[in-house]
């Protein structure tokens, strides 16, 4: 089974914030590396998931 895999920009728009800050988020540890594809940058889905669920549990 091949694992679905998002762009910085989908990332964006799933946390609805600039790209910028997805950087901002992956220097901070508060998500995962993205891995390379080729040039690009992806993100593997169910990880950048299981992360968003991480930061909504925070105070």
């Amino acid at each position: 089974m091949h694992e679905h895999l998002l762009t910085i920009d989908e990332a964006a728009q799933r946390l609805r914030v600039h790209r910028s800050y997805v950087y901002k988020l992956i220097n901070q540890g508060d998500l995962p590396k993205p891995i390379k594809v080729g040039r690009c940058s992806r993100f593997v889905a169910s990880q950048f998931d299981e992360a968003l669920r991480g930061l909504g549990g925070r105070s």
